[in-house]
């Protein structure tokens, strides 16, 4: 008996299998031979032990999954893991704008700190300030002499500030900012010997970054966030960092801001009005517009970097080090990579360069690479030298075809539109965070569809467009690489590589406006248009690997006739992937990117269909330049005679040609390949 009453099983946790081993344990016990245990009311006991066992089985894995920061799932509890690892999580990121600033009617030679400047977004207004004092130059002006300054460095968010009294030289020294929306990098810090002695207030205060660095009589604050998220401030003990006295007056000052909402302030678009104001008598010229601005670190980013950031140990040896001291002290950026110069194309040897992923927008100001270089030239080695450059975008753009049953939605064509763009969007954006990302397309169409009864069917046309600004006035070459190989199922094919407009200059010297194209052939060609009809003005413009995915512009003289030259070419994969320095984007602001056509299901033979195998299908169909990936009523790993989905060829072939009047002029080749891999997730 005693060993039978060892043998109950205690590794299983759901609540049938609990159960079920303490009836089987007590039909072991002579007692209860040949009990009805169903019929019982001892039946509600055990059940009653098994939702416990059940629940407290449940609460103790979660319980043990928080002890560890690999499978910590509440923030607290990340939090807590990475401040052991000394890792202080990235709180929001004001975006900043460089502006001039010319002030007619100022008369004082100092723009003080907390400046307010107005801009929109939309119909929500934002500020923007300066967060130091800016010393202004004396001009002339048409009201007499004025005030102006350039390259001013403006932060979105407003400053605010709290007093408090240390309470006692013994106290925790330990100050709560209650702000989810504070920016911790803007911290300011004033100590006054006391609330009626002002002695000490220009000491210098600054946040600490490395305890070794560190003496008793070090100004120095640490930023640490508590368990319930919200940030703090701790000043030395008199071992590590100066102790505050009894009777201190300590006044915090930092940057309440919006985050990444005021990305784009001060850039000139057809959209929306973005400029900045001060007064009247104020211009202000947006150099380059805001961006860097950015969310609270989420508690991924949090797990990832902490256990980089401590083994980097505030110093860069390795590329990882790099890497972990970038995203530890800045934020402002998606993701950031290091490669040695050895890596380069053509190799700089002694170099290690940094290269960041923005937030947002399509670039990374001037004024945070050099803040980040010039930290990282205190932590490199003597010998060795950092320089952070621009990643090469790949933007990413589309057109989509899509066959809808008007009578399965509400929407009107124009909301459908808007939720499958938002859908690819949302798809595209959790999927290429970092650089080295992998996009399946067919996973992409499949998550629109997953979330879309009303569309049946989806042709899809991916493309990446490369971006560049020509050295004007200057015969050169230019060499764009797409990283994925381009579609060119044959010889002769119809062109897959396009362009926007831009300016070339012919063996005359004369200005041509023109696009580029290739011929099927691998050779780039330009024409213009002439009485709508297409003009080829040059057949050697340059050359296309489509396999390697490298479009060459031989050595000629243009120009941009917009912002910058934009080369896009059509994709061969069915995924689109990033690599070293090249990152896959949106440019949301580009209203052209993306083109989605609408057709409504209006086959006469609409009925459903049962087969013989009793799976019902309705046959909808769509021919497309790319991939077509339509709905299907089985799985596609689960083998038909004939029935369910379109599991059947003949069947697949009616699916197809139903639409051609829609889709005639697609490429049939490129349609059954990458059909086969949507349906059967090749």
């Amino acid at each position: 008996m005693d060993n039978e009453r060892q043998s109950l099983s205690v590794n299983e946790l759901d609540f049938d299998t609990i159960k079920s081993n303490l009836i089987n344990f007590l039909k072991n016990q002579n007692e209860f031979a040949d009990y009805d245990f169903e019929g019982s009311g001892l039946s509600v006991i055990l059940d009653l032990l098994s939702y416990y066992t059940h629940y407290q089985g449940i609460y103790n894995n979660f319980t043990a999954s928080e002890l560890f920061l690999d499978t910590a799932q509440k923030r607290s509890s990340v939090i807590s893991h990475a401040k052991s690892l000394g890792y202080v999580p990235h709180s929001k990121t004001a975006p900043k704008l460089t502006a001039n600033l010319t002030f007619d009617a100022l008369t004082t030679n100092t723009l003080p700190r907390g400046s307010r400047f107005l801009a929109r977004i939309g119909n929500r207004s934002y500020n923007f300030t300066n967060v130091d004092p800016v010393t202004l130059s004396v001009i002339n002006t048409e009201n007499g002499f004025g005030r102006s300054a350039t390259n001013v460095e403006l932060q979105e968010g407003e400053i605010k500030s709290f007093s408090f009294v240390v309470p006692s030289s013994n106290s925790n020294q330990k100050y709560r900012i209650d702000d989810e929306n504070i920016d911790t990098k803007t911290i300011r810090i004033q100590v006054y010997n006391s609330v009626t002695d002002n002695s000490g207030v220009d000491d210098v205060w600054n946040e600490a970054n490395s305890y070794t660095e560190i003496k008793s009589t070090t100004n120095a604050f640490f930023v640490e966030e508590d368990f319930d998220g919200v940030y703090s401030i701790r000043f030395g003990d008199g071992v590590i960092g100066r102790k505050l006295n009894a009777g201190n007056l300590i006044n915090v000052s930092y940057l309440q801001t919006n985050g990444s909402k005021a990305n784009g302030v001060g850039k000139n678009d057809s959209d929306t009005a973005r400029a900045l104001f001060y007064d009247s008598n104020t211009t202000v010229e947006v150099v380059s517009a805001a961006s860097g601005g950015s969310e609270r670190e989420s508690i991924s980013s949090v797990r990832f970097n902490s256990p980089k950031s401590f083994s980097a140990q505030n110093r860069a040896v390795t590329t990882s080090d790099f890497e972990a001291l970038v995203s530890n002290n800045f934020s402002g950026f998606r993701s950031v990579y290091c490669y040695g110069g050895e890596d380069a194309d053509p190799p700089e040897f002694g170099k290690v360069f940094v290269t960041l992923k923005p937030n947002s927008g399509t670039i990374i100001t001037d004024s945070l690479k050099n803040s980040i270089k010039s930290f990282l030239q205190t932590k490199c080695s003597v010998g060795v030298s950092p320089e952070v450059v621009d990643s090469t975008q790949l933007f990413f753009r589309y057109n989509v075809d899509a066959v809808y049953d008007p009578t399965k939605t509400i929407l009107n064509e124009t909301s459908l539109i808007e939720v499958i763009k938002q859908n690819i969007s949302d798809y595209f954006e959790d999927n290429s965070q970092n650089f080295f990302s992998v996009v399946s397309l067919s996973r992409m169409i499949k998550s629109v569809l997953d979330s879309l009864v009303e569309i049946e069917s989806l042709s899809f046309t991916p493309s990446l467009e490369s971006r560049f600004i020509p050295t004007p006035n200057t015969p050169s070459n230019y060499q764009l690489k797409f990283v994925n190989p381009i579609f060119h199922p044959h010889d002769g094919h119809t062109s897959v590589v396009s362009s926007n407009e831009f300016t070339y200059f012919d063996s005359n010297g004369d200005a041509i406006q023109v696009f580029c194209e290739d011929d099927g052939y691998g050779k780039l060609r330009i024409y213009n248009i002439v009485n709508t009809a297409k003009n080829i003005l040059e057949e050697d413009f340059g050359t296309v690997d489509y396999q390697n995915g490298v479009v060459t512009i031989n050595n000629y003289t243009i120009d941009k006739v917009t912002d910058d030259v934009r080369i896009r070419v059509e994709v061969a994969d069915n995924r689109l992937i990033a690599s070293k320095s090249f990152i896959l984007a949106q440019d949301f602001n580009d209203s052209e990117r993306n083109v989605v056509n609408m057709f409504p299901d209006d086959r006469p033979d609409r009925a459903i269909t049962t087969s013989s195998s009793g799976v019902s299908y309705v046959g909808t169909s769509s021919i497309s330049s790319a991939f077509t990936a339509s709905r299907s009523t089985t799985s596609p790993s689960t083998p038909s005679n004939g029935g369910g989905g379109y599991q059947c060829l003949s069947r697949m072939v009616d699916h197809y040609y139903y639409r051609y009047k829609h889709f005639r002029s697609q490429p049939l080749e490129r349609l059954v390949r990458y059909r086969l891999m949507t349906d059967f997730q090749f």
